[in-house]
């Protein structure tokens, strides 16, 4: 696994984090949510506190997946809530999480929010993850076109910090030699095109420690405008 962080061009702090480590087969990030306070605090609390939990853990089965991603998700969003509860500063805060743990030969992903999972394989990519947002709801008539005329399409519908109830996307998916999946926050899929990152990973696929990097600064070129963060996970 190779991954990178970067604040932008425009942002003046960097409200993204991330984790991974290869050893322990887990990637995780989360991008705080622009226009809340505190959004680097609330993904921070989500970060350490989904690395604390497989660290905890001392063996997982195929089945027991799902159950220990959700409950660690609630887990990190009920600590966001009454961290904001607690400090008047930090009330309100939230962030998207987008975790994969890799266990055997299958990933496994939680998600909620818009920061994104794809597979690139053969040349082609593919979204894993759904984004969830309002424009993604009234194109799926989850909600009323209204809901466009009432808020920014780009408003997150489920995140962390948004209730005590939170409903995670659990994923599930087999893998395979030369596989690879790319985990990013919105600073990079808002800035450049899914085309335009299949090509830059078709182009740099035998360096993909460089790919997080290459990326980021693709994003930067573009005008940089949100916190911009990448992990790599290449199947061998």
């Amino acid at each position: 696994m190779f991954g990178a962080t970067d604040v932008g061009r425009q942002r003046k702090n960097n409200q993204d984090n991330l984790y991974f480590d290869s050893r322990l087969g887990i990637a995780v990030v989360a991008d705080g949510i622009g226009g809340r306070n505190s959004g680097e605090v609330a993904s921070g609390i989500a970060v350490r506190g989904l690395k604390q939990a497989i660290l905890d853990c001392e063996s997982l089965r195929h089945e027991d997946v799902a159950p220990f991603l959700t409950e660690g998700i609630d887990k990190v969003n009920r600590q966001i809530i009454l961290a904001g509860q607690a400090d008047p500063q930090m009330t309100g805060m939230g962030t998207t999480v987008n975790a994969l743990l890799f266990v055997g030969n299958k990933v496994y992903i939680g998600h909620l929010g818009d920061s994104r999972t794809y597979l690139f394989v053969n040349g082609q990519m593919w979204q894993l993850t759904l984004d969830h947002n309002i424009k993604l709801y009234v194109k799926r008539g989850w909600l009323p076109q209204e809901a466009l005329a009432n808020g920014k399409p780009e408003s997150l519908v489920r995140a962390l910090g948004l209730s005590m109830e939170c409903e995670v996307d659990i994923y599930e998916k087999e893998l395979y030699s030369d596989e690879m999946l790319i985990t990013c926050s919105d600073g990079l899929t808002d800035m450049v095109p899914d085309k335009r990152i299949a090509s830059i990973i078709k182009e740099n696929r035998s360096h993909p420690e460089r790919l997080p990097q290459i990326l980021i600064a693709e994003a930067n070129k573009q005008g940089g405008r949100d916190n911009i963060t990448v992990i790599v996970s290449e199947v061998r």
